[in-house]
């Protein structure tokens, strides 16, 4: 039976110096794939997220949620999966800010203090988010849109991140449509070996 070190034996042992290991020391032993993979994830979630922010930006809309970040990182992990395709992350989105706004509506949730006013959820939110979600789990695969990245943003709109008047909600799907833009190139842009 193995033993596990007590925080007093962890104090009492000699440790060296803290080396950090060198890039070199890193991929050694890697192949050229995983070598690809390693600097081709980050680097695609950064371009995305840079992308998205600064058309956000200088269109002073919210483009860039919190909801995105999730499906930017299926996007660099998985091209070409199921729930990193066009169709599922565009209609996975719109579904779960369909959703979050019905369940909204059919529980009288939106009159209830938001997440950001009442630095705690109220329960009518809490209810609005649990039927939202329910909802969404039933609808994205009828519609064969299955993106669970997507639950974040039916959670931001029944919380109250985000109001679906105005242009926010344009706006939001106007960032979603980039990714999922960027979803169908990636797919092909991605080096053979690394997949």
């Amino acid at each position: 039976m193995p033993t596990y070190p007590t925080p007093a034996t962890l104090r009492a042992t000699p440790r060296g110096a803290l080396k950090l290991p060198t890039f070199a020391d890193l991929v050694r032993g890697y192949s050229l794939a995983r070598v690809v993979d390693a600097i081709w994830t980050p680097a695609v979630c950064a371009v995305l997220v840079a992308l998205v922010g600064a058309i956000g930006f200088w269109m002073h809309q919210p483009w860039l949620f919190a909801g995105l970040g999730p499906s930017i990182l299926i996007v660099a992990t998985n091209p070409g999966h199921d729930t990193a395709r066009f169709r599922s992350i565009v209609v996975g989105h719109l579904v779960a800010i369909g959703c979050a706004y019905l369940a909204l509506l059919l529980l009288n949730a939106t009159s209830a203090p938001s997440l950001l006013a009442a630095a705690t959820m109220s329960m009518p939110r809490v209810w609005a988010s649990t039927g939202a979600l329910a909802m969404l789990v039933v609808v994205q695969p009828q519609l064969r849109a299955y993106h669970p990245p997507a639950a974040a943003t039916a959670l931001l709109v029944t919380s109250g991140a985000y109001r679906m008047t105005g242009k926010t909600p344009l706006a939001l799907m106007a960032g979603v449509l980039v990714i999922g833009i960027a979803a169908e190139l990636l797919q092909h842009a991605r080096p053979k070996h690394a997949r």
